[in-house]
């Protein structure tokens, strides 16, 4: 999957810019506040929880996700210190990564180098265990057939 080569602009209304990677964390986060008020396995994982988790990029790209005490927010930059920095080489390749959901797509980033991270290692598996929670496995069936059948038309 390639991006387009789209100028990154802030979109202040919503505090969010056009960049690939800061979209997918934001849309992310909208997700966990419904699932803050409406899901108990994600309740669980969030209550009695307070910290800062950081995606970013080498290129400067960075969006924390705020949790403290069942609530869920969301920063653009690095408002803060991050209790968990998880940063890729470029946005391209985090939001590849990331929606592939596979921890071990990480491990072999971060032992080719092209994925660094810092702080409290158990956060990736906080993150691991709410990405299954939001993305459930029927939905990412139907985005591959979605986009197995986008190619198919695109190809013809």
């Amino acid at each position: 999957m390639k991006f387009p080569n789209l100028p990154v602009v802030k979109l202040p209304l919503v505090d969010v810019s056009t960049d690939p990677l800061d979209l997918l964390v934001a849309g992310l986060v909208l997700r966990m506040k419904q699932m803050s008020r409406s899901n108990p396995k994600f309740i669980e994982l969030i209550k009695e929880r307070q910290f800062r988790l950081e995606i970013a990029t080498d290129h400067g790209m960075a969006r924390q996700i705020v949790v403290n005490h069942g609530e869920i927010s969301t920063v653009s930059g690095r408002a803060e210190a991050a209790d968990f920095v998880l940063q890729f080489e470029s946005s391209e390749q985090a939001v590849k990564t990331l929606l592939k959901g596979d921890t071990s797509a990480i491990m072999t980033g971060v032992q080719n180098g092209s994925i660094k991270m810092e702080g409290d290692f158990s956060l990736l598996v906080w993150l691991n265990r709410t990405a299954q929670l939001v993305v459930p496995k029927e939905v990412k069936t139907k985005f591959k057939q979605v986009r197995r059948l986008i190619k198919e038309k695109i190809a013809r």
